[in-house]
């Protein structure tokens, strides 16, 4: 993998990182929102795992196709709105239910 690749998706693994550091100790969306510093950081950090998804060559998740790529595109237009509001239901499902798998099958992908 080349490795201009290779540093998009330690980058995505590392915002996903980020967001399970900054949520550990939070038990629910309304939790969530009572701290506007850890919501902010959460929503940028998501922000970017999009934006670094959409850089990543197609070769890539075809080579990498047990990573669930396409749950990124699937899941952005309920988390973040097209004006960057964000649904603090829909995110908090997103960190519990998805981000842990996700990130597990980057370290996959990192550890070859």
């Amino acid at each position: 993998m080349k490795e201009q690749e290779l540093q998009k998706i330690r980058t995505l693994y590392n915002a996903l990182d980020k967001i399970q550091r900054f949520t550990e100790d939070i038990n629910s969306a309304a939790e969530l929102l009572e701290n506007p510093l850890i919501w902010d950081a959460v929503k940028m950090n998501l922000v970017l795992v999009a934006e670094i998804d959409r850089k990543i060559a197609p070769e890539i998740k075809e080579s990498y196709n047990s990573v669930s790529w396409n749950k990124i595109r699937e899941n952005k237009p309920h988390i973040v709105s097209e004006f960057l509001g964000f649904d603090a239901d829909e995110v908090w499902k997103a960190i519990t239910e998805k981000l842990p798998a996700f990130k597990k099958q980057l370290e996959e992908v990192l550890k070859t």
